[in-house]
């Protein structure tokens, strides 16, 4: 062996040793505290139960003894949560390794507290020890793969970053076996099981002194070379190389005189906006994933399989030992096969094995073999996950973060880590209890977005300096600005180059704020008092329908002395429901009026004050005993819908430059689908569905209303209806540099004075003038036939003969309205992917596409519901074909319909345009009402031809003839618009004064 090879072996073990100390009280901690729990569930319970007889010589019921554990297991998540937050100030002013070393205080603390609680007679001493437990691996996780980062070579960080997955998954399989009855999992020793964390932190305060602190940290932070080049020879075993002390240099030097990061400030830094993202989705998904939910199943489906109880624990541990066994593989194959592959093939992954495991326990009691694939499943997720999200989330904010923003990346990263966790663990019991074995399909769809995320956003950083990681984000975070790339100056100041001193001060306030924050706040106020509004009152009425028409019922037998006959309740309870569209109808007509009168925040802020007189009468009518204020109340309900739908849309639009106006018009899609996910889930019988809490359940649109009301004061008109309608110039330019925080803003305002100049002397057009002239015949077919039309594209009846697919399932019909809950999901989660790729593939694409693509689903569901009872399995493919077809209307036609319209009309037409949209809009919702239980009866399953067909004549239209608007500005859509206006009319278009567009 030479002696460059035995300095290397040395280098090795060294790390390896560093890595052994810190890992071992570090994630192992987050791992064994996690397994530790399962164990001594019935001993505490008892031990609660046993402590509040003696003391209060009460006996506690079963609900109160099960929230004390609850709240006793599910705050180790908050305690973790807190220890994210100062991990990185700790880090900052202590250092990796004294953080890592104080950290160990809270976890003695917290096992003094569990071993002396028995003796103690009190459970909130346990509380508290999961408190202080929960902020040492908040800690851990957050600091100890920084440590590792910064510790090892390019050519080891993923690995050596990687091992704190697998010290974790460590850490569950050693929580498992030391809970087994035949160590600390029996009635006498519980105490000491929960205390016995402190072992590994004791271990840890042993070793790691003998370790260097992180020499990144030691050169950028502290300025101290000479410690720097010390930590790198003990840790390499050989002289440092050059190449590598140079790498540390040119951080330095990048970030010299910058004082380390605050979360917020990430926030606001255009630079980092794709890497926060980034690492605040896949820190996200890897709590919603539901890894963690499946060891819930795992006892239940052992059991089925034919295990004997007293060999579950064993099996149990099986499952901590496949964990710990993917996250060793993941380690190895990290730095041959990459992050991004590993991430995505184990979200895909997950994905299968969750469908695969539902379908699995959705059969079980039919097939004998069916639990032996469920157990099969439950291994192979958990293998999924070791091998990809386990392995590479921790890695990810060393490698995309300089020093600075390190430690503020780990705090939001591990705070998005632990607050979902919190979150997973107290909802997911309930998901058991209310969809059975359905529970893991909201799991499969976090891992399918997820996969989606990182294909489509995550570059490879295996083996990539941060330099050149940094300019692959640079990509991304300054798409658009320039179409050769990024600037001189951007690209010094993202890849740490030298620059001059003025270009660096310039380019780094420039990168501290996120240009449009407040554009994005005014599209989030806009959408919950606007199209927020619609999505929740078409919901939200579904559930109360039975004990509103008991109310009918019981008022009509006090006033007229009879109850009411069924047929004339039946009609009450139809003509309430459906009076909603009538009101939007009257709404929509207002559109055109009061916001060129009066403007659109006005016009808004009277919207709200219209919703909350309708809530207040909603509120008030079982008081007064009147259902007629009910009626009354969904009247003015659909007026603020039917106005503030197009006003929204028109302000949004009117106030967005031209390369955020698709993505930004169509977060009024994004509010629509959450609205109606809102009214599903306010409305279960848990929450507001109940016969005492009706009047409320109809009342809390006025919530968001009065949220609007008071938000939108604070922020200015709409820029273009200033400059164009008002001829304000001057109020114009405050209101955009408010808005997009820019000072040179010529280009946008000499599109506003083209176009302008294009309606020059001319009034606001009227709804007859948008249907009588020619100049925006085109525009007017694509509005009323691709975009308003979505009504007749046969989504409401699909939501419809969902719920008898689901009951042909085996599905209950309790249970119903959760999985109601799971398609209002559906819709919202692809309306939002939808909001990333309205910019990238184009309206026309995503619209048409979509179009067709529900055409040729719903033709194969109609074949599929005409054999449904040829085979067992079939009504299981309609359900996934109903999914199938939800995800596509929220990708193309339900996303890009509200955000085509504000691209097709100049300033002067716009009103009056979305008049009609509005009207189409809201009297086909009226139609397809009242007819399409007619049609069902008549049709059946073959009632879904009739969307078909509509489906592929609107991507026949929008794919033929529509032009892509994507990017351009109003004036050059009007151009491509009259080349078909004009066509064969012997005008030449290409000469023809722009003004052609708005006379007639």
């Amino acid at each position: 062996m030479t002696h460059s090879a035995a300095l290397q072996k040395g280098s090795s073990l060294t790390l390896v040793l560093m890595v052994v100390a810190a890992g071992t009280g570090g994630t192992l901690q987050y791992g064994y505290n996690l397994a530790i729990m399962n164990a001594p569930t019935t001993f505490i319970q008892t031990f609660i139960n046993e402590t509040a007889l003696e003391r209060w010589d009460i006996q506690l019921e079963d609900y109160q003894v099960t929230l004390v554990w609850t709240i006793t297991v599910s705050i180790f998540s908050l305690g973790g949560f807190a220890g994210a937050l100062i991990a990185g100030p700790m880090t900052i002013r202590f250092g990796r390794k004294k953080c890592l070393l104080l950290n160990n205080v809270f976890l003695m603390t917290g096992a003094l507290l569990a071993v002396t609680s028995r003796s103690a007679k009190s459970f909130e001493m346990i509380i508290i020890s999961r408190v202080l437990v929960g902020i040492n691996s908040g800690i851990s996780m957050n600091v100890q793969p920084m440590y590792f980062g910064e510790s090892a070579p390019k050519h080891l960080r993923g690995a050596s970053s990687l091992s704190s997955a697998v010290f974790a998954a460590f850490g569950v399989m050693l929580g498992q076996v030391v809970g087994l009855r035949e160590i600390l999992g029996s009635e006498p020793c519980w105490q000491y099981l929960l205390a016995s964390n402190a072992i590994p932190g004791l271990i840890q305060l042993l070793t790691l002194p003998w370790f260097p602190e992180s020499p990144r940290y030691l050169l950028i932070d502290r300025g101290d070379k000479e410690a720097c080049i010390n930590a790198l020879r003990r840790l390499r075993g050989c002289e440092v190389q050059s190449s590598e002390l140079n790498e540390i240099l040119e951080e330095q030097a990048e970030t010299k005189g910058m004082r380390p990061r605050r979360p917020w400030e990430l926030f606001s830094d255009r630079a980092v906006r794709w890497q926060l993202i980034t690492v605040m989705v896949i820190s996200s998904a890897m709590q919603l994933c539901g890894n963690d939910s499946i060891y819930f199943y795992a006892s239940y489906v052992f059991k089925e399989a034919g295990i004997a109880d007293e060999k579950i624990q064993y099996v149990t541990v099986g499952t901590g030992t496949c964990e710990f066994t993917a996250c060793i593989m993941c380690n190895l194959l990290v730095e041959r096969k990459g992050r991004r592959f590993m991430l995505m093939g184990g979200f895909i992954l997950m994905t299968i094995w969750a469908v695969v495991f539902t379908i699995a326990l959705s059969f079980e009691h039919y097939i004998s073999w069916m639990p032996y694939l469920s157990m099969a499943c439950i291994f192979t997720y958990i293998l999924s996950f070791g091998m990809g999200p386990a392995g590479v989330t921790g890695v990810l904010p060393t490698e995309i973060f300089n020093q600075t923003a390190r430690p503020a990346a780990y705090m939001i990263a591990g705070s998005m880590m632990w607050l979902n966790l919190f979150i997973t663990g107290m909802a997911f019991p309930f998901l058991v209890s209310e969809l059975s074995q359905y529970c893991f399909v909201p799991f499969a769809g976090v891992c399918l977005l997820s996969a989606l995320y990182v294909g489509l956003f995550l570059p490879e950083t295996k083996g990539k300096s941060l330099s050149a990681i940094t300019s692959e984000f640079h990509k991304l975070n300054f798409k658009g600005q320039d179409q050769n790339g990024p600037s001189q100056t951007e690209a010094q100041y993202q890849l740490g180059e030298p620059a001059s001193g003025e270009q660096v001060q310039k380019m780094v306030g420039a990168s501290k704020k996120l240009q449009y924050w407040r554009l994005y706040v005014l599209s989030m106020v806009l959408g919950i008092g606007g199209s927020f509004q619609y999505g929740i009152q078409v919901s939200v009425i579904a559930s109360p329908e039975v004990h509103v028409q008991s109310f009918v019922n019981h008022t009509w037998k006090l006033r007229y002395g009879a109850p009411v006959d069924d047929s004339a309740n039946q009609l009450i309870w139809s003509f309430i429901v459906a009076v909603l569209s009538l009101g939007a109808w009257a709404g929509a007509i207002h559109s055109g009026s009061l916001p060129v009168t009066y403007g659109r925040k006005k016009a808004l802020l009277f919207n709200n004050v219209v919703a909350i007189v309708a809530a207040l009468l909603m509120l008030f009518s079982r008081m007064a005993k009147s259902f007629e204020m009910i009626l009354l109340g969904r009247f003015l309900y659909g007026y603020n819908v039917g106005l503030g739908l197009s006003v929204h849309l028109m302000y949004l639009g009117e106030s967005s430059p031209k390369k955020l106006r698709g993505f930004l018009t169509l977060t009024s899609s994004i509010f629509i689908g959450f609205g109606k996910v809102t009214g599903q889930i306010i409305g279960i019988k848990e929450m507001m569905g109940t016969e005492d809490m009706w009047p409320y359940l109809l009342a809390v649109s006025g919530i968001p209303a009065v949220l609007q009301f008071v938000m939108l004061l604070f922020f200015p008109e709409a820029p273009r209806y200033l400059y164009i309608d008002r001829g304000d110039t001057e109020g114009c330019r405050r209101a955009l540099q408010w808005l997009w925080q820019e000072e040179d803003l010529k280009l946008e305002l000499d599109d506003m004075e083209k176009e302008k100049e294009s309606a020059q002397g001319e009034k606001v057009k009227t709804v007859k003038d948008v249907l009588t002239s020619r100049c925006v015949r085109w525009q007017l077919l694509t509005l009323a036939i691709p975009c308003a039309g979505v009504q007749f594209c046969g989504i409401n009846a699909l939501y419809f003969y969902a719920f008898d697919i689901f009951r042909e399932s085996g599905v209950p019909n309790d249970k119903m309205h959760y999985l109601a809950i799971g398609i209002g999901a559906t819709e919202l989660m692809a309306i939002t992917l939808c909001s990333f790729l309205i910019d990238r593939a184009g309206r026309k694409k995503l619209m048409g596409y979509g179009y067709l693509l529900m055409g040729i689903t719903m033709s194969l569901l109609t074949v599929m519901l005409s054999i449904k009872d040829l085979n067992s399995w079939i009504p299981y493919v309609n359900i996934a074909l109903i999914f199938c077809v939800i995800c596509i209307y929220g990708l193309g036609p339900s996303g890009v319909s509200m955000a085509l319209p504000a691209d097709l009309f100049l300033q002067a037409w716009r009103p009056s345009a979305y008049v009609i949209s509005g009207t189409i809009n809201w009297l086909s919702m009226f139609l397809v009402g009242m007819l399409f239980g007619y049609v069902v009866d008549g049709l059946g399953q073959f009632c879904f031809l009739i969307f078909v067909a509509y489906s592929i004549f609107s991507a026949g239209f929008m794919i033929r003839f529509v032009p892509e608007t994507k990017g351009k500005t109003m004036v050059e859509i009007m151009e491509d618009f009259n080349k078909l206006n004009y066509k064969n009319s012997g005008i030449d278009v290409e000469t023809t004064d722009i003004t052609l567009s708005t006379k007639f």
